[in-house]
């Protein structure tokens, strides 16, 4: 392995550490100061309106742009919204409309670095190791995220919010400088012909770009199945599981910061398994892979709400959130891992950023709306019967989407 190889990883490290530190201390802290599950999923629905609206934005600006420069330029651009957070408390003490708009800017930030690595994959590492090497970095993202939650746990009970904020910021900083010894491959932008024409209108020029990735995932019936894959998975799927493991480990089961902690680290063992079985595999069908994960999702989420309807001992609550949640995190890397794989080697350099840009801006549409939706019910303490309805509509839509002749298709398109 190569340079880049461990300064990415350094960066995916330090920035995996400090999100989760920062994750679990603004989580922890909405629901526990203002026992509202709705201001949570408030919070957490911010993020995704964000992200819709910054991801075509970024799909163009990763397509035409140095992708170096944009992941430099808004690491820095994240590190000053955490340093104005931190402030902002220090001075004024905490206000939940102060981090909502904080919340609001950076969902803004982090879709653009994310897209622009995300793009730049095959300009970093080989391309025919691609599936690998993605095993590997979220082998070594995962193993550091296992401590994350527990430190975060310890470290909630000695720190305040800002301290913990502070935290990631350093984080931030660190994962900033480290990138800018990163060694990109020649980029390739896309020719278009009549682009003189259109220089002097650059609104006209820029939704013509967004209108080509949308049309090269249209003409693509394996990327056009996947795209509404995403819509509806998102939509109930991601929606309830983005709200529901803290809603219960918080607010209906009582657990303590470093309970909270323990359970997650031990969920996160998961995406570690799954993560480490996927870079010493090779798989020929990414996509067949990718049916049977999210069908074993569907049955996962059933029971994931169990201990609210029996009592019984913290311990036990505890270890069987804790086996659920471990066995949905290693299920999801084969949902995540072969995915990317099979848009990292099929989809051309110059269209990545707007693929992947508008596959997640498309794919999030009706999140927001589904996790306000699932934080009111939760709110109501209306758990299985919610979950039920989501694996039922997961099921009937990978049923629909990804049939055999679209298997067959993308394994075509993957071995080429």
């Amino acid at each position: 392995m190569g340079k880049n190889y461990f300064i990415y990883i350094l960066s995916t490290i330090v920035v995996s550490l400090g999100g989760t530190v920062y994750t679990f201390a603004i989580s922890y802290f909405i629901l526990q100061e203002t026992g509202s599950t709705l201001y949570f999923s408030i919070n957490t629905a911010i993020l995704s309106v964000g992200a819709i609206i910054a991801l075509p934005i970024s799909g163009v600006m990763v397509d035409s742009m140095n992708r170096k420069k944009i992941v430099i330029s808004f690491e820095a651009l994240s590190a000053v919204t955490l340093l104005f957070l931190s402030l902002y408390i220090g001075i004024f003490g905490f206000n939940i409309y102060v981090l909502f708009f904080i919340t609001a800017v950076r969902s803004v930030i982090t879709p653009v670095i994310s897209n622009a690595f995300d793009a730049s994959l095959t300009q970093l590492f080989d391309k025919e190791n691609i599936q690998k090497t993605i095993g590997k970095i979220v082998t070594y993202r995962t193993t550091v995220m296992l401590l994350g939650p527990i430190l975060a746990g310890i470290m909630y009970g000695f720190l305040t919010l800002q301290a913990m904020i502070v935290v990631f910021l350093i984080m931030q900083l660190i994962s900033l400088f480290s990138n800018v010894f990163l060694e990109f491959s020649e980029q390739k932008f896309q020719v278009v012909p009549d682009e003189k024409a259109n220089l002097g209108n650059w609104f006209q020029s820029f939704w013509r770009k967004i209108v080509v990735g949308f049309r090269y995932i249209v003409k693509s019936d394996v990327l056009k199945q996947l795209l509404i894959l995403s819509v509806i998975i998102n939509a109930v799927g991601a929606a309830s599981f983005s709200v529901l493991p803290e809603t219960i480990m918080i607010k209906e089961l009582r657990f303590t910061p470093p309970q909270v902690g323990v359970v997650s680290a031990i969920v996160g063992l998961g995406s570690l398994i799954g993560s480490l079985i996927l870079s010493k595999m090779k798989i020929k069908n990414p996509l067949a892979v990718l049916k049977v994960a999210l069908l074993i999702v569907a049955i996962i989420l059933l029971s994931f709400t169990l201990p609210v309807y029996f009592e019984v001992r913290t311990v036990i609550s505890m270890g069987y959130i804790a086996f659920i949640g471990l066995s949905m995190a290693l299920v999801f890397q084969f949902v995540s891992i072969p995915m990317s794989s099979y848009m990292q080697k099929t989809v051309p350099d110059e269209y990545k950023g707007r693929v992947f840009s508008m596959n997640s801006t498309i794919g999030m549409v009706l999140m927001p709306i589904g996790t306000i939706i699932y934080g009111a019910l939760y709110e109501k303490g209306i758990y299985f019967p919610v979950n039920l309805f989501s694996s039922i509509i997961i099921l009937v839509t990978v049923s629909l989407t990804l049939r055999p002749f679209i298997l067959a298709k993308s394994v075509e398109d993957y071995n080429k």
